[in-house]
Order: C-alpha cells, then structure tokens, then sequence
C-alpha cells in the first residue's frame, strides 16, 4: 500500500489536489512560507524511531522528500518540538492515496527562507494563486531556485503543504504559483488571505 502512496504522492510534486481549503476566514491573517526540505536519510534515527511511536508510516526510500505517511487523525508527530534538531514538521493538506485516508508528512527547516513579509501582493487566476514578490523577496526566490535547481522545496500556508513544486531552473521574475487549486473558490480564499497577511 505505501508504494501506492508513495508513487502518488510523486505525482502530486507537480500538481496540488486539495480536498479542504484548511484556510482561515478572510479576516485573519495566515501565515505563509517556501521551506527547504530535509529529507528522512538526513533525519537522525532517534527521530524516525520516535515518529514510528506515533503512527507515522516512515517512507522506505532516503532520497524521498516525504519522510512518512499519517492518516488524517493523527496529529500528534507534528506537535514534535524539533527546534533542537533545526527541523520542523508539516503534512500535506491534500491527501496522497487513492483512499483519501493518507496524508504525507515532510520535514523542513523551521525558518522559511521567504515568508509574507516577501509578498507584494497575490491574485487567482482560475484555480491557481500566483504570487508576486517584493524586490527582497525576487532576490530570495531567484537564490533559492538557482541553489536549489532539481530539488524540491515547500509551499506552506498555516502549517500545511499546499505545493511542492521540483525546481527547474533559476526564477528571477519575483513571481511564484500555487497551480491546480480543487476550484476557483479556493484559489480566490487563499489569495484574500495571503493579501490580508501582507504587512504595510
């Protein structure tokens, strides 16, 4: 079952499904981040055993950026404080089996590299939000891209990965996409949520 998982959830580096917007209301403000991954083989064994202990289903392949599996009711391995071991750990907010029952957990750094301080501003387009940054936060993405060419970073809004994209090549237009929203209404809550976080 978890190859299933796992190659599904390969998939879904490219494309988000999301099945819960998981966004709060259009007042309050979210929080918004592009995170490095850590993948499992560079997570110490201590962790994985504890995780294990949490009924976290750990990915069998290193290379992976998914460190494991959690079903939907089991929340308890992301309350981890793993502030000492300079990692953080977030799910996906769109299940990754063809059950609905499966969400992958990913372990990044705990500061993202560009946060809502970086957005000048965002807008949906059909069922995709794209994202302008400011002229800090166009340097930010044009490194981390150029750094991070082949690999795979994070998309995260309050806590829940919404994308993870592989990165191709460098960006240097200051402008990132969150594609394949379930729907437009969707697209449209998280825009209007991201544009309230935006600081003055």
């Amino acid at each position: 079952m978890m190859k299933i998982v796992t190659l599904l959830s390969i998939l879904f580096l490219f494309t988000l499904i999301a099945c819960d917007s998981g966004v709060k209301p259009n007042s309050q403000k979210v929080t918004f981040g592009i995170y490095e991954i850590v993948k499992i083989g560079e997570i110490p064994d201590s962790i994985i055993d504890a995780l294990k202990t949490l009924n976290v289903q750990i990915e069998n392949n290193p290379q992976e950026p998914i460190i494991g599996f959690i079903a939907r009711a089991d929340s308890m391995a992301l309350q981890l404080d793993l502030s000492k071991e300079n990692l953080k750990l977030v799910k996906t907010i769109f299940p990754v089996d063809l059950g609905q029952k499966y969400h992958a957990v990913i372990a990044v750094r705990p500061k993202p590299v560009i946060d809502n301080s970086h957005i000048k501003n965002t807008r949906a387009a059909g069922n995709t939000v794209v994202i302008y940054f400011t002229t800090e936060g166009t340097r930010k993405w044009a490194e981390l891209t150029r750094n991070k060419t082949g690999n795979v970073v994070v998309f995260v809004v309050d806590d829940q990965v919404y994308t993870m994209p592989v990165i191709t090549a460098e960006i240097k237009n200051g402008i990132a996409v969150i594609n394949n929203l379930k729907n437009e209404a969707l697209a449209r809550n998280i825009a209007e949520s991201l544009n309230s976080g935006i600081r003055e």
